[in-house]
């Protein structure tokens, strides 16, 4: 600011009025408002049931405010001689310095947004109404090493609350990168903080994690209600969604974009993640995705070039388990499956005309030495149904397999069986199987 003055007064300091009169307007813009008197400015502070009364006598005296005065450039020194003029600068530089530092610049009135990508993610007044209902349900989640070094940085979300004789516990669901490295929990555990909304931070206690799903379970003990967002269904292909997330700073960071259609079935067990047509915002890791309801439909994770994201359904699935059972059990049955309905149109109608087949999941990975591989599946077959389900996405599918987690909880079976309709377009024929889908205990 010192430097912009010092420039405007650079040109030309003599004392032509018209020049003095935009010297002194410019070093007003720069320390801000107008030039007033002692006496104006002091009336301007009294406060308003001060102000209220006027000049009654039987009035009580104004009490000024005991903020201090705002400043103000001083008058352009009227004698115009070099001396006085750099005297004056010095004063408007001193001033310039004073203002840079005042407190009241870092209120939320007074700054820019920290992150311009959240202002171009939520732009309507109802966006921001519905945005800022779910971050009241989210977290900023922390990890310091044994040896002091920070760790990673998640975003949490409050999944409910529950009162013992002595406290209010918090059960809160993240990424499981914060506790984990490789697939392998930290040891020794790193110390969680978990900061809230209202820039609380509280100690984090771990209770659960599964790699396989890369989600967390935290405990917090909090005086104070937190509130547990809307609960939706999982995402849809072609949805618009918003993923959010609360960064170190504890504000509020947004995305948006939206459920791309696409599915990744390179990854053995790994095809029931979905992809968002953004990345994931900082410290994004373990963050809800809505939809424009303000429903929670998943959670959000780092992925190039698109964040990925999980089924909020498999999310209660797995928590849902763990409270009951304190494990959570997955399906392992060596397939990677992608539907029918992400096929090019083109090969699509080739199958129906040919082969009489319009719904199903094609077999794209067998496991080596696995019971689908030892059952005789091989790559480009089509699963007509899994236990008679044929139109469900690959989200949907996993849901479904790892609804049958219950049934090994309960009966501690070692695997259950799934029966299979698999057409072989070579053969041109279609064969019943049942397949065993063993189960982590995790």
């Amino acid at each position: 600011m010192a430097d912009a003055l010092e420039t405007k007064l650079s040109d030309d300091l003599g004392p032509a009025p018209s020049k003095r009169m935009k010297i002194e307007a410019a070093a007003e813009e720069l320390v801000g408002g107008s030039n007033t008197g002692t006496e104006e400015a002091a009336q301007q502070r009294m406060t308003p049931a001060a102000a209220a009364v006027g000049d009654s006598s039987s009035a009580s005296p104004a009490v000024p405010i005991s903020t201090p005065p705002r400043l103000h450039a001083p008058p352009f020194p009227e004698t115009g001689k070099p001396k006085d003029i750099r005297k004056w600068r010095n004063e408007c530089k001193r001033i310039c310095e004073i203002a840079a530092k005042d407190p009241r610049l870092e209120l939320p009135t007074q700054r820019e947004p920290k992150d311009p990508g959240t202002t171009d993610a939520v732009l309507t007044s109802r966006e921001k109404v519905v945005v800022r209902g779910v971050a009241r349900s989210i977290v900023n989640i922390s990890s310091t090493t044994h040896d002091g070094s920070m760790g990673s940085q998640c975003t949490g979300i409050i999944m409910g609350q529950w009162e013992s004789k002595e406290k209010q516990h918090t059960l809160i669901v993240t990424c499981s990168k914060i506790i984990s490295s490789g697939g392998t929990l930290l040891d020794p555990l790193p110390k969680l903080s978990v900061g809230l909304p209202n820039k609380t931070i509280l100690d984090g206690q771990f209770l659960f994690f599964d790699d396989h799903y890369d989600i967390a379970l935290l405990e917090i003990d909090a005086d104070l209600p937190l509130q547990r967002p809307s609960i939706g269904s999982g995402p849809e292909y072609g949805q618009e969604v918003f993923i959010l997330a609360r960064d170190s700073g504890l504000s509020l960071r947004a995305r948006h974009g939206e459920i791309l259609w696409l599915e990744e079935s390179d990854f053995i067990d790994r095809s029931y993640q979905m992809f968002v047509s953004c990345e994931a915002p900082v410290a994004g890791n373990g963050g809800p995705v809505i939809d424009h309801d303000g429903n929670v439909t998943g959670m959000a994770f780092y992925s190039r070039p698109n964040a990925a994201v999980l089924s909020i359904s498999t999310i209660m699935t797995c928590i849902e388990m763990w409270m009951k059972f304190s494990r959570i059990a997955r399906p392992i049955h060596g397939l990677g499956v992608r539907t029918f309905e992400f096929l090019d149109v083109s090969l699509q109608e080739e199958i129906s005309v040919d082969h009489g087949i319009d719904t199903g999941f094609i077999v794209h990975t067998v496991s080596d030495y696995s019971a689908a591989e030892s059952l005789g599946i091989l790559p480009g077959d089509v699963i007509v149904s899994f236990d008679d389900q044929h139109t469900l996405s690959l989200p949907q599918l996993e849901d479904y397999l790892l609804s049958l987690g219950w049934t090994f909880l309960n009966n501690s079976s070692s695997t259950v069986d799934l029966k299979l309709e698999v057409y072989d377009l070579m053969k041109q024929s279609k064969r019943s199987i049942t397949l065993p889908v063993q189960f982590c205990d995790a």
